[in-house]
């Protein structure tokens, strides 16, 4: 069975809407069963690859935010491999742009929440390959008033991706790539190109 396609929800704090706000608001879960892994993945491994990924999601997801830090900080924070670190800040450069262009009229985020919900990890040698859904939730600049009233307190999107990374020469690992699965449809915010993104680049 396809794995879901891009999903985008505008989570409102309305009181009529407790029934849809019980489901909407629902962590991602804690339990489920564990990923599928190879041989060759170990816990610990796939526990770092885990932890890899959802730093790099945080970093875009907090560049179109007011809290995003200034490229030169995010992207000292990269753990990407040469050919993927040139890629990886230019992402980030223009995600700052789009998230200033949304303070512009008037659709800001104040900050950004990201969870990955891993399916599988398959290590073969010195390359890892990840599949992953990337849970991410944007909150709008909103008074708890607004809130209660029913305005959405946050936009949320849910996207299958697969990575891939390398070993280093110290042994670490190194995100090598980063391609979004099955990107037919409008993408979420924390994409470049929502009309066209092009996941093979």
């Amino acid at each position: 069975m396809a794995s879901p396609g891009p999903a985008r929800i505008f989570a409102t704090g309305a009181t009529a809407t407790v029934a849809v706000l019980a489901l909407i608001y629902l962590p991602v879960p804690t339990e489920t069963s564990p990923p599928r892994t190879t041989p060759s993945a170990s816990t610990a491994d796939t526990a770092e690859l885990t932890r890899l990924a959802r730093s790099y999601l945080q970093q875009r997801a907090d560049m179109v935010t007011a809290a995003r830090p200034t490229v030169e900080a995010a992207s000292g924070r990269l753990r990407t491999t040469p050919g993927m670190t040139a890629r990886a800040r230019s992402e980030l450069a223009a995600l700052v742009k789009k998230g200033l262009r949304y303070e512009g009229i008037a659709i800001g985020y104040t900050r950004a929440r990201v969870d990955v919900e891993v399916t599988s990890a398959d290590i073969t040698g010195r390359t890892a390959t990840l599949r992953l859904t990337d849970h991410t939730r944007l909150y709008f600049a909103l008074t708890p008033q607004q809130v209660e009233d029913g305005s959405p307190e946050c936009e949320e999107s849910s996207l299958p991706r697969t990575m891939t990374f390398a070993r280093g020469a110290d042994g670490a690992w190194l995100l090598a790539s980063d391609r979004v699965d099955e990107a037919g449809g409008p993408l979420p915010t924390t994409e470049v190109d929502e009309a066209g993104f092009d996941a093979a680049t």
